[in-house]
């Protein structure tokens, strides 16, 4: 494990000279304790292996549930322009061919062709229908922003995984290097033993810490290989090295977050169902053009009988209309359905009281971002402290180590009061590393509740 991922921590060394993060710096020099700084591969050094976060993140796009909500997503915008298509009237072409033939023959005087070719054109107006199509525009957009949230959560998950991996390698590293002290520990004190210098309490206490360790680092390495599937899970894509990177500081603003967003066209769309349930007339309009191709000898001749003699004998008025070259037909209608508006009040009130509790919730919503602004802005605050602590920690741990493996090598200290420094000492490595990782979490999860988008603060 150390020969694969051994490259010097060459950040981590500098904040140990440096204060982090732009604090003030301590005004007693402390001495320097990077000489026996063992963390390693926590902060790549070669870039060029492994995956940064940027990358991580746009794989995270191939997420089977984010093309999942993209497909719902352009289904909701198919969905609008059907609506929109339901204003276009219908347009029929139809040709005509009839025959009337009396007793079957062809040849009798009553029997005759007719063909005619016609336009039929139709429209339909409901307010139920305008209304429609702004409830699926209203969809649309809330299932827009169902996408960018499903996106931004996903891309949170991956920035707390992403920084998780870092601190439970930091936890493997520091354990494993714990455990070669303790071995050489055991190498030393065993040949001590074998001269009568060193007791065997001494060594086979040495021997349980060993063993103690081990099985840490078992649950390290565990821990390790959950949040690189969990990686692999959320990015879809198999990952082979990770690259540290950190997260550029948040701007501290309050934006609605896609979820509320979501919430208000959720709103809108009740509100655009309710007004489908209205007492108002549909209003159709038809208009019919008939070109007639051939019509009967019959009908040609009272066509003629009626333009030679306009003022006398038998009208056959819109009889004839029917059989002109050119004949057009057309219509307007009004129509409202009486008993279909019995109970509409009431159905109307059903989505009058289904809108007020969806209000009720965005009321709440922005309440509880605004608590989640606060809170993680203080997270923030804290994250910042907590690696000044930890640093100070690191040092002194380190310096009480140096110390305390001299005095008990000199026999002036007892063997529990050794171990107890050499924990500590890798404790703090690990802790200063994990409160590095935690600063980055809190930023991103301040942009994520805040409403911003994550992968604007990666680089």
């Amino acid at each position: 494990m150390l020969q694969k991922i051994s490259v010097i921590l060459s950040c981590i060394t500098f904040s140990l000279y440096a204060e982090p993060l732009g604090f003030e710096s301590n005004s007693n020099p402390q001495p320097n304790p990077t000489s026996d700084l063992q963390l390693e591969s926590i902060l790549r050094a070669d870039s060029n292996n492994g995956v940064t976060l940027k990358e991580l993140l746009e794989r995270a796009n191939n997420n089977y549930s984010l093309q999942g909500q993209n497909l719902l997503n352009q289904q909701a915008q198919k969905e609008y322009l059907i609506s929109k298509l339901a204003f276009i009237p219908t347009l029929d072409a139809k040709y005509n061919f009839n025959h009337i033939g009396a007793g079957g023959r062809i040849s009798d005087p009553t029997s005759y062709h007719a063909q005619n070719a016609q336009l039929a054109l139709s429209w339909t107006f409901d307010w139920s229908t305008y209304e429609a199509t702004r409830e699926k525009n209203a969809t649309m957009q809330k299932t827009n922003y169902d996408t960018k949230y499903a996106k931004q959560s996903v891309y949170l998950q991956v920035v707390q995984q992403y920084y998780t991996y870092f601190s439970n390698e930091s936890t493997l590293i520091t354990l494993q290097h714990k455990l070669q002290q303790i071995q050489s520990d055991v190498d030393r004190v065993q040949k001590l033993y074998d001269q009568g210098l060193r007791t065997i309490a001494d060594l086979e206490s040495l021997k349980s810490q060993a063993s103690s360790t081990k099985y840490q680092i078992d649950n390290a390495t565990l821990n390790l290989t959950q949040s690189k599937l969990l990686l692999e899970y959320l990015t879809n894509s198999k990952i082979e090295g990770i690259r540290r990177a950190n997260i550029a500081d948040p701007t501290y603003v309050l934006e609605d977050r896609s979820d509320i967003k979501s919430l208000e066209y959720q709103i809108k769309a009740l509100k655009y169902q309710n007004a489908q349930l209205h007492y108002y007339p549909s209003f159709t309009l038809q208009d019919t053009y008939t070109y007639n191709m051939q019509i009967p000898n019959f009908a040609q001749d009272m066509i003629n009988n009626a333009i030679a003699n306009p003022g006398g004998g038998f009208s056959s008025g819109g009889f004839l209309a029917n059989y002109a070259y050119n004949h057009n037909s057309f219509a307007l209608n009004f129509t409202y359905q009486l008993f279909a508006k019995i109970g509409l009040s009431v159905q109307k009130q059903s989505f009058t009281l289904a809108t007020l509790a969806n209000e009720k919730n965005l009321a709440y919503k922005k309440e509880e971002q605004k608590k989640d602004e606060e809170l993680y802005r203080k997270a923030i605050e804290v994250a910042k402290n907590q690696i000044i602590s930890a640093k100070a920690s690191l040092i002194s741990a380190n310096l009480s180590y140096d110390n305390m493996k001299k005095r008990y090598d000199a026999n002036l200290v007892t063997f529990t009061e050794y171990l107890t420094a050499l924990s500590t000492k890798y404790d703090a490595e690990s802790t200063f590393i994990q409160a590095l990782n935690n600063y980055e979490m809190q930023k991103a999860n301040y942009i994520f509740y805040s409403g911003q988008e994550i992968d604007k603060y990666v680089k």
